[in-house]
C-alpha cells in the first residue's frame, strides 16, 4: 500500500526525467562511447542507474544505484531485477508487467514500494526505457530509480496536517474561523463562526463581511479600515461590538492575517473572532467597581493608604496626600514606608544619620506594633498644627490599611471641655475644681504646707446686675477679674468660685503682712470707678483670710474658715478685709441652726400670713390685699422678714415656702366676706419652675378662689434674664384669669416702652420713690410719668410704703389714688383684718354723712 501522499504526480521532476532521457540516448550510442556514458552514469549519485538486459538481468550498476539499494555491482550484475520488489509486488508480476509496458508504450514510469540489499523498504519513483539497437531489435533496457522516501512523508505530514487543521478549525466552536477573499467576501465558514454569528455557511459565504458590523461602524468605515491595516502592519487586532443574525450585539475580540501565495500575492484574509462579551460585561463592572471605589477614595473624609507584604504603597487617595501636607511625588505607588517617614520626618536642621535612625526606629516600631495586634494600631500624630487620628489595620496577605482622620476640631472640642471643666467660662479663670485642686497640692505637706486663701465677695454687685442687666454684670466681672489678677505674684493662682466670689491662692506665703498688703490691694483696685457700656460702675470687695497651716491644712476646712472670715467682713461694712478666728464658728453654728429652724417651720406649721389692704382713696373703696408672711417661731419668737427670707432664698427653701404661701392665700381670701382681690409675691425661683401653671391651678382649684381674685407680684428680676420667656409665662396666667402686678417698679432697669409690651394689670411703685416726694423733686416726676403711662395703658397703678398725709396728698395730686402702707393700715392676720374693713367702712361712711350734713 503507498504513503499518504505517493503518486500524487505520475511524472518525475524536470531533472528526472533529463537524466532519463540522457541515459536512454547514451545506452544507444556507438561503442567509442562507452567511456562517456560510463562517465556520466558513475557520476550521478542521487539517481539509481542501471541497465538490464532482454530478460531483466542487471548488466551494469552505477554508484546511486549502489547508495539507494546497498548492492554492490559485484553482488547485483547478473541478478534478475525483480529481487527489488516485494513479494507481494513480485507475486503479482509487477516487475515483467513493467518491462511489458515500456516495450509497449515506449516508456514505463511508476512509484511503488522498493527493497534494500538489508531488506528495509523505500518509495521509489521509477522508469523505465527500452533500449533498440541499429536494426530495431531489442538490447536491454535502462532503469532508474529514484528514493522518495523523504518526500511522501513530508507529503503525507503535511496533508495529515491540513486534515487535522480542517477538523481544528471546524471543531472550534468558542471562536469564529473564516476566511475572506481580498475584497473582504467570506469564502469559509467553521462551526464557531455559526455559533458566534448565527449563520450557517450557506447563508453567509459569498457576502461580504461588513455586515457583522453595526451601522455606525460601517459608516465610520472600520471594516475597510481593519482590512487596510492588516495589509500595512501583517495583522489586525482590535475588538468592538458586532451583529449576529438576530441582531443582538456581542463584544468581539478580532484578529485579522493577510494570506499571500508563494508569489507574495494576496489571496484573501484569515478571520478568527471570539465573544468576549461576558468578560466585557465582567470588565465593565469592574471598571465601574473600580471607577466607584476612585470616587470614594477621592470624596472620602479621611485619608486612606494601602500598603502591600514588601511595605510599598499600593493605593492612596488625595486626602492622604492633603492631611500628610505632602507632594504628589512623596505619596505615589511602589513608595516604600521607609520613603514616606522620610518625606514627614525629614528636616535640613538635623543632621542626617540622626534622621535616618528615626526613620528606621519608627519603621520598626510600626511593623512590631503590626505584628503583636494583627489588628488595629491606634495612634495620634501632630502635623502642621493639625491633630490627626491614625489607624493601621494589618491585612491577612500581609500589608496594612492606614486610615487618617483629621481630629483638629475634636480635639479643640475636647480641649475646649476640658478647659470648661477647668476654667470659668465667662472670666476665663479657674474654676472651683481646679482652684481645690490646686489647693490640694499646696496643701500637701501637711504641718509643713504655707499658703494663704483670700476668699473675695464682691459689694454692691447684686443691684448693678439686677438694675443695669446681666451684660452689664458679665462685663463687671471680667473686668474685676482682670484686675485681681494684674495684683498677683507669678506663682498665685485666682479663681472664680461661682457669681461673685472669687478665690487667690498664695502658695508658699502665710506672711500676715504680705497678705494683708495683697488683700488691702485688692479692696483698692476693684472698688475704682470703671466704665462699662458707656456708664460708670463701681462696685466693691469683701475679702476673708486663711492661713495654712494655722488655720487648717485640710483644703475643704480652709476653704470654710476663709468663707467664715469673709462673712465678717461683709458684718463689719463691707470693703475690707478679715482673718479667720475661732470664734466665727459661733456664725456657722447660728447659720446651720436658722437653716433646721426653718425647715421645721415648714413642716410645723409655724408660718402664718398677714394681710395689707390696699385702698382707693379717690372711692373710698378696698380693692385688695396684700398677703405677707409671718414666722412665730416657739424657739426665737417673732422673726422679721428681713431675717429669714434672704437667708431662705439663699439655701434654696423660697420655692418650698412661696407654695405655701400661695395656697395658703388662696384658701384665706375664698373666706372673705367680700371678694376681695388677694396678692402674693412670686419668687424669682417660683417664676421659672416648669410646673408654675399647674401649681397656681392647683391652688384655685383647692381653695375654690375665682382666678379673677389672684393677684400675682412678680420683680423685674425675674425677667430680667428672659423676657421673651417671662412674657409667655405671663399671658397664660392672664389667659388663666390670673391679675398680674409688677412689683418695685423703679428699682430695676425697665423703661416705660418695656411696660408696653408685657401683660400686666397693676404697677406698683417701689416704696423708696414715695418715701422721696418731697424731698427729691424727680420722684414726683416719676410718679407722674408713671401714673400717666398706665392711665393711657389702662392698667392700675399703687403707690407702695405711704407713711405719712404729705405723701397721700402729693400721690393724690400726681393721680395715684390706689395706696398701700401703714398710713393706711399695718399687715395682720385674717381677722383683724376683717373687722379693719368693718371699722373702714363706717369710717367711710360717717364721713359721708357728714358731708351730706
Amino acid at each position: 500500500m503507498p504513503p499518504a501522499g505517493a503518486g500524487t504526480s505520475r511524472r518525475a521532476p524536470a531533472p528526472f526525467a533529463e537524466v532519463s532521457q540522457t541515459v536512454s540516448q547514451t545506452a544507444l550510442a556507438d561503442s567509442g562511447s562507452d567511456a562517456l556514458y560510463r562517465q556520466m552514469v558513475q557520476g550521478v549519485k542521487d539517481y539509481a542507474i542501471y541497465l538490464i538486459d532482454p530478460s531483466g538481468v542487471v548488466s551494469n550498476w552505477n554508484a546511486g544505484a549502489q547508495r539507494a539499494k546497498g548492492y554492490t555491482a559485484q553482488e547485483i550484475v547478473g541478478q534478475h531485477f525483480s529481487r527489488f520488489y516485494t513479494e507481494p509486488d513480485r507475486a503479482a508480476g509487477l516487475p515483467q508487467r513493467a518491462l511489458d509496458c515500456a516495450l509497449r508504450e515506449g516508456k514505463f514510469e511508476g512509484e511503488g514500494w522498493r527493497l534494500r540489499q538489508d531488506g528495509t523498504r523505500f518509495w521509489a519513483h521509477v522508469v523505465i526505457d527500452p533500449i533498440f539497437g541499429e536494426e530495431g531489435a531489442l538490447i536491454g533496457f535502462a532503469k532508474i530509480t529514484r528514493d522518495l522516501t523523504a518526500q511522501v512523508e513530508a507529503s503525507r505530514r503535511t496533508t495529515e496536517q491540513e486534515r487535522l487543521f480542517r477538523l481544528l478549525v471546524q471543531g472550534v466552536t468558542d471562536y469564529a474561523i473564516y476566511l475572506l477573499d481580498p475584497e473582504g467576501v467570506v469564502s469559509n465558514w467553521n462551526a464557531g463562526a455559526q455559533r458566534a454569528k448565527g449563520y450557517t455557511a450557506q447563508e453567509i459565504v459569498g457576502q461580504h463581511f461588513s455586515r457583522f458590523y453595526t451601522l455606525d461602524d460601517r459608516r465610520a468605515g472600520l471594516p475597510q479600515r481593519a482590512l487596510a491595516t492588516a495589509l500595512a502592519t501583517g495583522k489586525f487586532e482590535g475588538e468592538g461590538w458586532r451583529l449576529r443574525r438576530d441582531g443582538s450585539r456581542f463584544w468581539a475580540h478580532v484578529v485579522i492575517d493577510p494570506i499571500r501565495d508563494e508569489m507574495g500575492t494576496l489571496v484573501g484574509y484569515a478571520k478568527i473572532t471570539r465573544d468576549l462579551t461576558a468578560q466585557k460585561l465582567q470588565s465593565d463592572r469592574m471598571k465601574a467597581v473600580s471607577d466607584n471605589l476612585d470616587l470614594a477614595l477621592a470624596h472620602m473624609s479621611q485619608g486612606l493608604c494601602l500598603f502591600d507584604a514588601q511595605e510599598r504603597l499600593v493605593l492612596s487617595n488625595e486626602r492622604m496626600r492633603s492631611l500628610l501636607q505632602l507632594p504628589e511625588t512623596a505619596i505615589r505607588p511602589g513608595a516604600t514606608l521607609t520613603d514616606l517617614l522620610w518625606e514627614l520626618h525629614a528636616d535640613p536642621a538635623v543632621d542626617y544619620e540622626e534622621t535616618a535612625a528615626k526613620v528606621r526606629a519608627l519603621r520598626l516600631a510600626h511593623l512590631a506594633a503590626l505584628a503583636a495586634t494583627r489588628e488595629t494600631v491606634n495612634e495620634e500624630m501632630l502635623r502642621q498644627d493639625r491633630y490627626l487620628s491614625v489607624s493601621h489595620r494589618a491585612l491577612p496577605a500581609g500589608g496594612w490599611v492606614t486610615t487618617l482622620d483629621d481630629i483638629t476640631e475634636r480635639r479643640q472640642i475636647e480641649d475646649r471641655i476640658v478647659h470648661l471643666a477647668h476654667h470659668d467660662t465667662l472670666t476665663a479663670l479657674p474654676n472651683r475644681v481646679t482652684f481645690r485642686d490646686r489647693l490640694e497640692a499646696a496643701l500637701a505637706g501637711g504641718a509643713q504646707a504655707r499658703c494663704a486663701l483670700l476668699y473675695l465677695d464682691l459689694d454692691r454687685f447684686k443691684p448693678v446686675n439686677d438694675t443695669l442687666g446681666h451684660p452689664v454684670g458679665d462685663a463687671v466681672l471680667q473686668t474685676v477679674a482682670q484686675r485681681i489678677t494684674a495684683q498677683l505674684r507669678k506663682n498665685d493662682v485666682v479663681a472664680r468660685l461661682g457669681g461673685d466670689e472669687f478665690a487667690v491662692l498664695m502658695d508658699g506665703c502665710d506672711k500676715v503682712q504680705e497678705v494683708n498688703r495683697l488683700a488691702e490691694r485688692l479692696i483698692r483696685e476693684i472698688s475704682r470707678p470703671m466704665q462699662v457700656n458707656g456708664q460708670q460702675v463701681v462696685v466693691g470687695v469683701s475679702i476673708g483670710i486663711a492661713c495654712a497651716p494655722r488655720h487648717g491644712t485640710d483644703p475643704d476646712l480652709l476653704l470654710r474658715n476663709a468663707d467664715l472670715a469673709l462673712y465678717r467682713a461683709k458684718e463689719h461694712g463691707r470693703a475690707c478685709h478679715r482673718t479667720y478666728e475661732p470664734d466665727m464658728e459661733l456664725v456657722v453654728q447660728q447659720r446651720r441652726d436658722l437653716e433646721q429652724d426653718l425647715r421645721r417651720a415648714l413642716e410645723l406649721g409655724e408660718f402664718t400670713l398677714h394681710f395689707q389692704p390696699v385702698v382707693d382713696t379717690g372711692r373710698g373703696q378696698i380693692t385688695g390685699c396684700e398677703a405677707l408672711l409671718r414666722w412665730e417661731s416657739p424657739k426665737r419668737g417673732r422673726v422679721p422678714p428681713g431675717d429669714f427670707i434672704p437667708f431662705a432664698e439663699e439655701i434654696g427653701m423660697m420655692s418650698e415656702i412661696g407654695d405655701w404661701v400661695l395656697r395658703a392665700a388662696c384658701r384665706e381670701a375664698a373666706g372673705w366676706v367680700q371678694p376681695l382681690t388677694v396678692s402674693v409675691n412670686l419668687s424669682v425661683t417660683q417664676f421659672h419652675r416648669e410646673d408654675l401653671l399647674a401649681r397656681v391651678s392647683l391652688a384655685l382649684a383647692e381653695s375654690g378662689l375665682p382666678a379673677e381674685r389672684l393677684e400675682l407680684e412678680i420683680t423685674e428680676t425675674a425677667m430680667i434674664d428672659d423676657v421673651v420667656g417671662a412674657t409667655a409665662i405671663l399671658e397664660q396666667l392672664r389667659r388663666l384669669g390670673i391679675r398680674i402686678a409688677l412689683d418695685d417698679f423703679g428699682t430695676g432697669y425697665s423703661s416705660l416702652s418695656f411696660l408696653r409690651n408685657l401683660p400686666f394689670t397693676r404697677i406698683k411703685i417701689d416704696r423708696s420713690f414715695v418715701h422721696d416726694l418731697g424731698i427729691k423733686p424727680e420722684a414726683a416726676a416719676i410718679v407722674r410719668a408713671v401714673t400717666g403711662m398706665c392711665d393711657s395703658l389702662k392698667v392700675s397703678v399703687t403707690a407702695e410704703g405711704v407713711e405719712t398725709e404729705r405723701q397721700m396728698a402729693m400721690l393724690q395730686a400726681e393721680g395715684c389714688a390706689e395706696l398701700q402702707g401703714f398710713l393706711i393700715s399695718r399687715p395682720c392676720p385674717s381677722a383683724e383684718l376683717a373687722v379693719w374693713m368693718d371699722d373702714y367702712a363706717r369710717a367711710r361712711a360717717g364721713e359721708a354723712e357728714a358731708v351730706l350734713a
